[in-house]
């Protein structure tokens, strides 16, 4: 919908919702070609056509279809041709001659085109987000492979039924080389989840990949097609204004009275997505049960969050969505009420049709919308009250023992240069270390008087670091990311799922100097403070098993993982891309316990 100040230069709701073809492994005997090419894309009906680089040159790429523990080789073959097909640029000012954010409007906005990403050439690698791959498959940020080449990757596809996601991963240029197209979704399917008569394929089963993307404008004003990447002095990531649903601006779906599965997930470089269905002007959210997340179902399925579903970058979720009660020509819309940078701030959803923000870089909050047409009313019977058995929650014996980790997420400010992101690997400290250069965790005790609890001492910070991280095949390990910077960060292990313990409430004091490029200072003390909007709560839907996790402002987020399928060098990492391209990603080695005793 147009927003003050900024109307919408595209009409939403004209384009149909495009459904990505799909590519059965079982029918191709587990071994599949896919090529890297460039292409062209119109993402809208009323914008000329886009160059982009696709996975068999489409925006989406093809939805890959697997089944459980029946391996799948693919052959990657990178067929790009020419450069970045993104004009990458800074804006000079955060706003524009009209007091715009930059970020809301499309074009380059004054900016020049980067010189360098105008000569990229299409080096890629491919991470499969949410597979227990093997090491040398898991797409190495660095081994990437030029134009000509290919790469031979085998999936054992041993794990739970679930929408994982392929994306380009090399390292620097993840935030363009994913923004130019190369991602696309992958299904892995189970006889556990059949039994449960869950839709399956077309029409009622239905991909979502939500992203943001920004368009040029020429001499005249008019959108020409070309993406373009913009940021500004004050945001270092790239929010852009048109939400795209596999790869169509604002699209418009078609749904029978019955009830739909939706599998869907943030694809989007820095955007977080806060979804609100409305139906004839007010939330809806009630028509919607979740029985999935990143790594498939849920215990037992739950309702969205009374605000909304919130879905940072890379986060999945499985939708049931029941339209059976409605009659032809009723429309529902999903809307975005999350404003960027996402720091966690809540919204009504009951004012879901007033999110618009130009402040928060939220211009346009129309994602998609779905209207209903004549045919077959089915209503499908309730759901199981338990609808997986096959995970718990890790006991306290089990957890007692674990190997305690700490990472602080950290903002660097530079003086005339973008800030650094990094993670901080933290262990602790001895009585030696000058406390200004500890990171000191603090709780107040009965008496209201703060106690020590923790002092640690930072051992890594950059991705080039030497490894500290040896987590111990089959063994829990408990780990905590400490958020000292005033974003949400969606953190993302690599290789195997990981259950959220808690979000404990804090308050982050980092005194003038506190972070250098190889130090870091601050005091954490648990308690939520006075002006903090946040309840630090654990939703239902992040009771299950997942691969990515929202870090909120002011909050300590404990969760418990277990390495379980292969050993070797993985990473973890921010998922936003414009973050996990400026060092906030740092490796890990996985070893087998037999090992442990001979490594230094």
């Amino acid at each position: 919908m147009p927003s003050p100040g900024v109307a919408a230069p595209l009409t939403p709701f004209v384009d149909p919702l495009p459904v990505p073809p799909r590519l059965l492994a079982c029918e191709h005997d587990g071994r599949l070609v896919v090529r890297m090419r460039t292409g062209v894309h119109r993402f809208h009906r009323d914008l000329p056509t886009s160059r982009i680089w696709g996975f068999d040159g489409c925006v989406p790429g093809p939805t890959i279809e697997a089944e459980r523990g029946h391996p799948v080789r693919v052959e990657w073959i990178n067929e790009l041709e020419g450069t970045l097909p993104v004009a990458v640029t800074v804006a000079p000012t955060e706003a524009d001659a009209d007091g715009v954010p930059v970020q809301c409007v499309a074009g380059l906005s004054g900016g020049r085109r980067d010189a360098d990403a105008a000569a990229l050439p299409g080096f890629t690698v491919v991470h499969l987000h949410g597979g227990l791959t093997a090491a040398p498959y898991d797409g190495w940020t660095e081994n990437f492979f030029a134009p000509g080449q290919n790469a031979v990757s085998d999936y054992s596809m041993d794990q739970r039924a679930a929408l994982l996601w392929y994306h380009d991963h090399v390292m620097g240029v993840t935030r363009f080389t994913v923004y130019a197209g190369l991602a696309g979704l992958w299904i892995i399917r189970d006889e556990r989840e059949r039994d449960l008569g869950l839709p399956e394929g077309a029409p009622f089963e239905l991909p979502l990949l939500l992203q943001d993307r920004n368009f040029g404008r020429d001499e005249h004003g008019r959108l020409t097609g070309e993406l373009v990447h913009k940021t500004d002095p004050g945001t270092m990531e790239a929010f852009a204004p048109f939400t795209t649903v596999n790869g169509k601006v604002w699209p418009l779906q078609e749904v029978r009275p019955a009830t739909y599965r939706l599998r869907v997930i943030n694809g989007s470089n820095a955007r977080t997505f806060r979804l609100v269905l409305m139906h004839a002007g007010q939330p809806d959210l009630v028509r919607i049960s979740q029985i999935g997340t990143d790594h498939g179902l849920l215990r037992a399925p739950v309702s969205v969050p009374s605000q909304g579903l919130v879905l940072a970058p890379a986060e999945r979720a499985d939708l049931l969505v029941d339209f059976s009660d409605l009659e032809p020509g009723t429309e529902l819309t999903f809307l975005n009420t999350a404003t960027a940078p996402f720091d966690g701030s809540p919204f009504s959803p009951e004012r879901a049709a007033e999110a618009t923000s130009l402040d928060g870089l939220l211009p346009h909050p129309d994602v998609m919308r779905l209207r209903v047409v004549s045919g077959p009313r089915s209503r499908r019977p309730p759901l199981r009250r338990q609808m997986a058995s096959d995970f718990s929650r890790p006991s306290v014996e089990q957890l007692a023992g674990a190997v305690r980790r700490a990472v602080a997420l950290v903002e660097q400010e530079l003086d005339g240069e973008i800030n650094m992101l990094t993670m901080r690997e933290l262990i602790p400290a001895g009585d030696e270390d000058p406390t200004e250069q500890l990171v000191t965790i603090v709780a107040p005790d009965a008496n209201g008087t703060d106690r020590t609890i923790a002092r640690y001492r930072t051992v890594a910070c950059h991705f080039e670091d030497t490894v500290t991280i040896f987590p111990i095949l089959g063994q829990y390990e408990v780990w905590q990311f400490i958020n000292l910077t005033g974003d949400t960060h969606p953190m993302h292990i690599h290789l195997n799922p990981f259950q959220v313990l808690a979000r404990h409430p804090v308050t982050v004091t980092v005194p003038d100097g506190g972070i250098t490029d190889t130090l870091t200072g601050a005091t954490v003390r648990y308690g939520r403070g006075t002006d903090d909007p946040l309840t630090h709560a654990l939703d239902d839907n992040e009771l299950g098993l997942k691969d990515t996790v929202r870090v909120n402002p002011n909050e300590i987020v404990e969760l418990a993982v277990r390495f379980e399928t292969h050993s070797g060098r993985y990473m973890y990492h921010c998922h936003i891309l414009e973050h996990e391209d400026r060092d906030m990603m740092r490796p890990i080695v996985i070893m087998p316990a037999e090992l442990a005793p001979f490594m230094a």
